[in-house]
């Protein structure tokens, strides 16, 4: 976060802290704020529990700041505060987006320690009184100072945090809540922590609970767990415990799928590795398996690494639904297994049945319309890039179809093409093998490159013309030999408005002609 970023998020949340105390006898920061800044960390959402009402505590803050209030828990009596602003000096018109800070109120009764007690991990049962943390704020948005006589940690959760340990607070921390099981992966991941023995055996015997998270957070924690850096690691945490299985039923029906002697893996495995793969030629981990010779041979460009950063949606980035992809782009193998008469194992029509299981499967969590539609298409189409060469080099006409069909996911079907590619082979691949396969890919988006700067600026006839010329009404006959155009500009076979318009009659003298159009 730039400086002038930091010391206005400060200011706001200092004047935020100064009207809590004003409006209520005992108020605490707590969780993972106070964790964060006695890590030399800072963040940006912060939980207060107050004596009283939080939602008029919320309120207060709100009017006081210009800020959205937001009921975030009627039943559970949560409230939420959201502050946007720019730093000082900066106009609306600016291109840099508004900082949020978010301050989440709720109320505790008893003692602050009661309250601490019934948190789920003790990293994030430390509290500190209000006025202390206003106080200590630094200009950077910093509390400075560790931890003193002011910091409440009844159940030792900073010794946990420094020895890098996560422990639940008590027995019945997941059957209270059992959203905790994943968040428990997450933080582990996220901090670097190891989850304890205890913690763990009672994830692996509540497991079966996670079916009871709504869809929502299940998905909200999912994202971030595949946001971060060896996202693979994290995939094997929730199958190590017992919780992949309940996120993803037809995932668990991959484990101990055989496949061809190409594999070196299972499906399951496979489709693990394909996560790991793709962080790998993306350059954003290593794997266990890859060296920089075989990063120099995969066709990056810096457009790419914009593509891939690129915001589906507010939680999920190209990348992290990219892995998503991965993991899930051999879900319908042991649907469609078959042997042929040899006994070899195929899996005819995977990749389309794979598309439509993953459709039911994102829109059961909750995924949005744009998540679902990118991730299916990528499962859809993995294959297309290995399948449209001929004799090692793509045809022009499988090239255009390729970028027609993927659309805006083509780009992110290339990388899975190549982790796919890798995970398959495993430590079985040669270099030789995997300079073809990136030539390949090099091969695709040189040719879309080519066809972009001839094909896309230049429309040598529009549909009025060939309706005029060839006395067709309005209709998808029109659309369809427009297609047909652009495919063969596309293959250099068309470039002029007459070759166009002979290619339009031919097509429409064609036998077949009406039943595509009928189609």
């Amino acid at each position: 976060m730039p400086l002038s970023e930091c010391t206005c998020a400060c200011a706001s949340l200092a004047r935020a802290l100064h009207i809590v105390e004003s409006v209520t006898g005992s108020s605490f920061v707590v969780g993972g704020f106070i964790r964060d800044s006695f890590a030399g960390k800072i963040a940006r959402d912060v939980d207060i529990v107050v004596q009283g009402d939080p939602f008029a505590v919320a309120q207060e803050v709100a009017r006081g700041l210009g800020g959205s209030f937001v009921p975030l828990d009627q039943k559970h009596c949560i409230a939420r505060v959201v502050l946007t602003s720019r730093p000082e000096g900066e106009s609306d018109a600016s291109a840099s987006r508004p900082e949020s800070l978010v301050l989440d109120f709720a109320r505790y009764e008893g003692s602050i320690e009661d309250d601490l007690a019934r948190r789920d991990f003790t990293i994030d049962a430390v509290a500190v009184p209000t006025r202390v943390i206003a106080a200590r704020l630094s200009g950077t948005g910093q509390v400075t100072g560790g931890a003193d006589d002011s910091t409440i940690d009844p159940l030792k959760g900073l010794v946990d945090l420094a020895e890098g340990r996560l422990r639940a607070c008590g027995a019945n921390v997941f059957v209270d809540d059992p959203g905790r099981l994943l968040r428990a992966v997450r933080l582990a991941r996220e901090l670097g922590l190891t989850i304890e023995p205890v913690t763990e055996s009672r994830i692996q015997k509540y497991a079966h609970l996670i079916s009871e998270v709504a869809a929502e957070r299940t998905r909200e924690e999912l994202l971030k767990i595949l946001s971060m850096p060896n996202a693979d690691a994290g995939i094997r945490d929730l199958d190590r415990l017992g919780l992949l299985a309940g996120i993803f039923p037809e995932l668990d029906t991959c484990r101990d799928v055989e496949q061809p002697t190409c594999h070196f893996w299972d499906v399951l495995e496979h489709s693990i590795q394909t996560v790991g793969t793709f962080e790998f030629v993306t350059g954003e981990s290593d794997w266990r398996h890859g060296n920089d010779e075989m990063l120099e041979s995969v066709p990056h460009e810096p457009a790419h690494d914009a593509y891939l950063s690129a915001q589906v949606s507010a939680e999920a980035s190209r990348a992290t639904l990219t892995k998503l992809a991965c993991l899930l782009h051999d879900i319908a193998k042991p649907r469609t297994k078959s042997l042929d008469e040899s006994g070899r194992a195929r899996f005819l029509g995977h990749s389309q049945e794979g598309a439509s299981m993953v459709t039911d499967i994102l829109q059961r969590l909750r995924f949005s319309t744009q998540e679902t539609a990118y991730v299916a298409t990528l499962v859809d189409h993995h294959l297309r890039p290995s399948q449209m060469s001929v004799e090692g080099t793509p045809s022009r006409r499988a090239v255009y179809r390729f970028f027609r069909d993927a659309s805006t996911a083509s780009i992110g079907v290339l990388y899975l093409a190549m982790a796919d590619y890798l995970a398959c082979r495993g430590p079985l691949f040669t270099m030789g093998e995997w300079k073809n396969v990136c030539r390949l890919i090099n091969s695709i988006l040189e040719e879309h490159k080519r066809q972009e700067a001839t094909v896309t600026p230049s429309r040598i006839i529009d549909g009025r013309e060939l309706m005029r010329v060839l006395g067709m009404p309005p209709g998808p006959a029109v659309g369809i030999l427009l297609e047909s155009i652009r495919e063969a500009q596309a293959a250099g076979l068309v470039d002029s408005r007459d070759d166009a318009l002979k290619l339009a009659r031919r097509t429409v003298e064609s036998e077949h002609f009406s039943v595509r159009t009928s189609k």
